[in-house]
């Protein structure tokens, strides 16, 4: 949903999305952090050069439930298979066991962490000099639509196309 700002004499927009809004004269942000119908609009000439990062990891959940599951049919197998595993050598029957659990426990921390880890992400940050900083993000890291943001700003900063 692109919100529409009023626009002040001889301005035009450069870029817009969700979050931002770029015009020859401004830059306007923290739209979803602020209420309706408030946000940050500054002239570019307060505001510096944006600072862009990428973050987040990329889960392993599927890898973890993976091994959880081969886990789990080990120490099973195990459970089951006890007195003929025993019969083999107990070597065997301990080192089976091990392994499953092993396995559970390290597909239970892959699975948990992936559920607490933030998501791949590109953070683009552009200083103020009073105030607070406009923040945009965009998921996966080296999203195109922060590359064009940070291109679009750049341009209209040095006023090319006026």
């Amino acid at each position: 949903m692109q919100r529409q700002i009023e626009l002040l004499e001889d301005e035009e927009v450069r870029f817009q999305d969700d979050q931002v809004i770029v015009t020859n004269r401004r830059i306007i942000g923290n739209l979803d952090s602020s209420p309706v119908g408030r946000f940050s609009g500054l002239s570019l000439s307060d505001v510096g050069a944006p600072n862009k990062f990428n973050g987040g990891r990329h889960g392993r959940k599927g890898l973890g439930l993976r091994m959880i599951g081969i886990g789990s049919v080990l120490v099973t197998l195990t459970i089951m298979f006890h007195q003929q595993l025993r019969e083999m050598h107990n070597v065997i029957e301990a080192g089976v066991f091990l392994a499953g659990s092993l396995a559970v426990t390290v597909g239970l921390y892959l699975f948990l962490n992936s559920l607490f880890r933030p998501a791949p992400n590109t953070t683009i940050i552009f200083p103020v000099l009073e105030g607070d900083d406009i923040i945009v993000s965009y998921p996966e890291w080296d999203n195109p639509d922060g590359e064009e943001l940070v291109r679009r700003f750049a341009r209209a900063k040095r006023g090319i196309g006026r």
